[in-house]
C-alpha cells in the first residue's frame, strides 16, 4: 500500500468511531506510469523522468457518493509553478464526470471531445473480484483494509484496497463492486497504469441528491471510442512534436 495513505485511513478511522459513512467524498490523487517516447533524447527522457516523479502530471480526482448512487470527476488542475506543460489531464475546463447509481445499476458517463460534449449510459459491469481469504498485511493498519484483484470488461488488471468501514461498493472512475469503498487502485495495461489513491475524506448529509449528467449528445460507447481513438491520434502527434522541442 501507497505510504502516504496511511493519513488518508488514519482520518476516515477518527471520522468512523462513531458509525458507518454512507455520504461523503473522497478525493483521489491520480498518478499514472507511462513510456516515454524512444524518439527522445536521452537528456529529455530525464526530464520527462523527473517530472514524472514530481508529480507534474498527476490530478484530483473527486468522488461523491451517497447509498443511491457515486459520482467520479476530475478537479481543475493549478497552474505548474515551474511553467511545465503537460499532455495527460491537462484540460479539465469540462471534466469527464462517471455516475454510476445503485438504484438501477445504470453507468451514465459524460465526456468531453475538444468542444463536443458526449452521453454514453450503460449497464453496470461489475468486475468479477477475487478477495484473498486469511490476509494478515492490512493489520498494521487502523482501518481496516483488505485487498482484490481483478480483471475489468476492457482487460485491464486491478489491484484494490478497499474498507468496509464505508460500506458502498464505490470507488473512482466508476470502479466499484466491493463489500467496501476502494482507497487504493492501480490500473495496469500493458506496462502502463494509473493509480488512484485516496488523499482525504469528509462526510455528506444522509440525504444528499446526486445529479445525473445530461450535458452532450447521446451515443453509444462503441462510436463514442471510434471518436476518441482519433483524438488520441492527433494528440500523440503534438506530443511528439512538443517533446522534440523540449
Amino acid at each position: 500500500m501507497p505510504r502516504f495513505l496511511l493519513c488518508a485511513l488514519l482520518l476516515v478511522a477518527c471520522t468512523c468511531v462513531r458509525a458507518q459513512i454512507s455520504s461523503g467524498t473522497i478525493d483521489y490523487v491520480e498518478h499514472r506510469e507511462f513510456e516515454v517516447w524512444e524518439g527522445m533524447s536521452i537528456d529529455q527522457k530525464k526530464r520527462v523522468e523527473k517530472m514524472k516523479a514530481e508529480g507534474a502530471f498527476d490530478q484530483t480526482g473527486r468522488l461523491t457518493f451517497s447509498q443511491a448512487a457515486f459520482s467520479y470527476q476530475q478537479l481543475p488542475k493549478a497552474p505548474d509553478p515551474n511553467n511545465r506543460r503537460g499532455w495527460w489531464g491537462a484540460d479539465t475546463e469540462n471534466p469527464d464526470v462517471y455516475y454510476t447509481s445503485f438504484t438501477d445499476s445504470l453507468v451514465t458517463d459524460q465526456r468531453q471531445i475538444m468542444d463536443r460534449g458526449f452521453i454514453m449510459e450503460d449497464k453496470w459491469l461489475v468486475p468479477e473480484w477475487e478477495i484473498p481469504a486469511n490476509q494478515q498485511l492490512n493489520m498494521a493498519y487502523t482501518l481496516p483494509s483488505k485487498l482484490a484483484f481483478a480483471v475489468s470488461p476492457e482487460g485491464d488488471t486491478l489491484t484494490a484496497y478497499f474498507t468496509e468501514t464505508i460500506p458502498l461498493g464505490i470507488g473512482p472512475r466508476g470502479y466499484g463492486g466491493l463489500p467496501g469503498a476502494i482507497v487504493y487502485l492501480k490500473v495496469e495495461n500493458e506496462g502502463a497504469y494509473t493509480e488512484y489513491t485516496m488523499a482525504t475524506m469528509q462526510p455528506n448529509p444522509p440525504d444528499l441528491s446526486l445529479e445525473k449528467p445530461s450535458e452532450g449528445d447521446k451515443i453509444t460507447r462503441e462510436r463514442f471510442e471510434k471518436i476518441a481513438a482519433k483524438r488520441r491520434e492527433a494528440m500523440e502527434r503534438r506530443r511528439r512534436g512538443w517533446e522534440r522541442d523540449y
